[in-house]
């Protein structure tokens, strides 16, 4: 059973790999190059980011830098994110095995401060941009890895469910438009219930997550703050 396991953002005030490069202005960048199942640019260059990332978390770049940061608050320690036309993440290992469907919950907050502008569909090449995303990859009980996003959205209500553009990861919407109070939302989300509704498969296991905030194919700003997310029991959310 899991039990109350903290792991994303473990060691956040912690420093990680120090600064070297800068990424370039934004009127020296290459548009965004990768196709669907083509390696992104970046990946395997010696550039690495230009702020502290987590203790034990791994950087990738789709498109230059996404920049994340992590502030305190009333609310405790926050990661804040930053896109300017950028899409790189940051991931942790995870090694959970989901056992019990009332342990198995993920548990956080988060809030899109702004959102990208889009100028196509979400469920487009050019229109897969968010604010904030939640990503967990694992194994369903066939034996098969999936990759799963949480999303804040800019049109997709709350529950939908749709397949990236980039590949045969499943997006689940869990808020839309711009954030009324500005205050951080909390979710509580059923791992199991979820990926199954998206893929007709149960998980069971939690192998990885990753945080990312992208705004490349628009080439416009995203903005978004999340908290430390916790496996465990579900928490009753009223709505």
């Amino acid at each position: 059973m899991i039990s109350k396991i903290l792991f994303l953002l473990a060691g956040l005030l912690m420093a990680g790999s120090a600064a070297m490069a800068e990424p370039p202005p934004r009127d020296q960048r290459a548009p965004p190059s990768h196709k669907p199942g083509q390696r992104p640019p970046f990946v395997d260059t010696d550039w690495r980011p230009s702020y502290p990332i987590p203790f034990g978390w791994r950087p990738r770049y789709f498109h230059y830098e996404t920049k994340y940061e992590v502030v305190s608050t009333p609310e405790g320690s926050i990661l804040t994110t930053y896109a300017d036309g950028t899409a790189s993440w940051i991931s942790h290992g995870v090694n959970a095995t989901l056992d019990t469907e009332e342990s198995s919950c993920l548990n956080w907050s988060w809030s899109a401060d702004t959102l990208p502008t889009l100028k196509e569909p979400e469920d487009s090449l050019a229109g897969d941009d968010f604010a904030i995303r939640l990503y967990v990859f694992g194994i369903l009980e066939t034996g098969q890895t999936f990759g799963f996003n949480y999303v804040w959205s800019n049109d997709h209500p709350r529950g939908a469910i749709w397949t990236s553009p980039w590949s045969s990861n499943k997006l689940m919407a869990l808020q839309q438009g711009p954030n009324p109070t500005g205050k951080l939302v909390l979710e509580s989300r059923n791992l199991i219930a979820d990926i199954f509704a998206a893929t007709g498969e149960k998980p069971v296991h939690v192998t990885s997550i990753a945080v990312m905030s992208d705004a490349e194919g628009s080439g416009s700003v995203a903005r978004a703050r999340i908290s430390p997310v916790q496996f465990g029991e579900c928490r009753l959310l009223m709505y």
